[in-house]
């Protein structure tokens, strides 16, 4: 089928299972991602992490093996088709609503807490790894973004695992960069920090959340200035105190003092029923964040 996507750790197509492993008929869509370069990175730890993994906010890794593609031996590892549309997508037409930014929090860290129970660090959250699932009517009132699923585990890593070296900032320009995404590190992960835990990637929610806030991140992409240090509260949006605390919280310079990937997503949900019953109410009307 159609392409889907291509990156650093292959290139993914949608494609219709016709037989399983054990050679019984399927006839589902699925997400195919095929590995046609031997010089990418081990697609291993991406397995180790799903394999007998089933959350409702994380793609089900379904089979994996090898294929013959126009006479080449390819890896490939077949995914969950999620139905939806990538957060990347859905940020192009703007700001999204408070409603629907607490919704993909709540999911996004849930995700992060059962890979994390797991010991494994997705490495890589970011808007184009996020799908969301819309719901059919939208509400007026929380919009249309119903759910949230994590996906693409391509850079994941074991918390024994050896991690990215030290980059000096003089050096970045010309070494090569860490695994993952410019814009969305935690600070811990440009310093090279060897054992990374869901710290991180509470961090890294934090800048896709107040980007979606914003309509644009945060720091334009500027790396430099995340590492320095950014906050969500100060005016900068218009958001409810209890959602500016927590990002503030989640985009902590220092690990320890960040929130915990389960308690937050508790958190998300009880700040969207409060929402939910102000909007009941007639307390309160939904809007976008303002700068």
């Amino acid at each position: 089928g159609s392409e889907i996507a291509v990156g650093g750790q292959g290139t993914v197509f949608r494609a219709t299972r016709t037989s399983r492993p054990d050679g019984t008929a399927a006839n589902d869509v699925v997400a195919l991602k095929l590995y046609f370069d031997r010089r990418q990175l081990p697609i291993q730890p991406e397995i180790t992490a799903m394999e007998n993994v089933s959350h409702l906010n994380l793609a089900r890794l379904i089979e994996h093996g090898y294929c013959d593609v126009a006479g080449r031996h390819t890896r490939y590892v077949v995914w969950e088709f999620i139905e939806g549309q990538p957060l990347s997508v859905q940020l192009r037409s703007g700001r999204l609503l408070e409603s629907e930014v607490l919704a993909i929090g709540r999911d996004v860290a849930a995700a992060i807490a059962e890979i994390w129970s797991r010991r494994v660090v997705h490495a890589d959250i970011k808007p184009s790894n996020i799908m969301l699932r819309n719901s059919d009517d939208g509400d007026i009132m929380f919009g249309s973004v119903d759910s949230a699923v994590l996906i693409d585990l391509g850079v994941a890593r074991d918390l024994d695992q050896s991690n990215i070296g030290t980059l000096d900032r003089r050096e970045r320009r010309s070494a090569p960069r860490p695994m993952g995404t410019w814009g969305y590190f935690s600070p811990e992960q440009i310093r090279g920090t060897k054992a990374l835990s869901c710290a991180s990637d509470v961090f890294s929610l934090g800048v896709v959340m107040l980007q979606c806030l914003l309509g644009k991140h945060p720091t334009d992409d500027d790396q430099t200035a995340i590492t320095d240090g950014i906050r969500a509260s100060g005016g900068r949006v218009a958001a409810s105190v209890g959602l500016l605390c927590a990002l503030d919280m989640m985009l902590s310079p220092l690990p320890a003092f960040r929130p915990n990937p389960a308690e937050l997503s508790h958190r998300f949900q009880s700040l969207r029923q409060t929402m939910q019953a102000e909007f009941a109410k007639g307390a309160r009307t939904p809007q976008k964040a303002q700068n």
